[in-house]
């Protein structure tokens, strides 16, 4: 089952497969576990995915 985090600080939140590689993630990288609130969600809900603009080219 999927697991979200949310930082206790700054309300940054991160989604992960499962709950084990959230915790890894907040052990390395976010300050340790203390650090972050675990939700289970289930794996049909959607992934927010956020893609940037390319620049549009040109022919000359």
């Amino acid at each position: 089952m999927a697991c979200k985090i949310t930082h206790r600080v700054n309300d940054q939140q991160l989604r992960f497969a499962n709950r084990e590689a959230a915790e890894r993630y907040a052990e390395i990288m976010g300050g340790g576990v203390d650090n972050w609130v675990f939700d289970m969600v289930p794996s049909a809900e959607p992934a927010h995915v956020t893609r940037r603009a390319e620049p549009s080219r040109t022919t000359r």
